[in-house]
């Protein structure tokens, strides 16, 4: 068994080439295959970049109201209680437009491959 205590790390900032707005990360597991465990903070408007998972991502959460959206589809408002998978699609999701979002992503398969930024246009897009 491996037990990650939250009095054992910290939130850090996300990095600007992967997220835009305010954004806290505190990973908090991770497997030999690659399987990672991650607590993630968005302020409100908030997002990642477009990003894949080789194995897909889960996203449950924690607080707050938030949006994910694959590229070329409608998008969902997330709230607090809800779980996602996302497949190997490329996608976004982060704070509402006027929330906050608190999620832990489960990140399959290995780290992501990331891309361009979300516009804000496309953040709105599908809602």
């Amino acid at each position: 068994m491996e037990l990650a205590r939250a009095a054992d790390s910290d939130f850090q900032r996300g990095d600007v080439s992967r997220f835009t707005g305010e954004v806290w990360i505190r990973w908090a597991l991770e497997d030999r295959a690659g399987t990672g465990v991650g607590i993630v903070s968005f302020a409100p408007g908030s997002r990642t970049h477009w990003h894949r998972h080789p194995g897909g991502q889960f996203l449950v959460v924690t607080s707050g109201r938030g949006r994910v959206r694959s590229r070329g589809e409608p998008g969902a408002v997330l709230h607090e209680g809800d779980a996602i998978r996302v497949g190997q699609e490329w996608h976004c999701h982060g704070g509402d437009r006027d929330a906050p979002l608190v999620h832990v992503a489960i990140n399959v398969g290995g780290p992501p491959e990331w891309g361009d930024p979300v516009t804000d246009e496309e953040y709105e897009e599908g809602f």
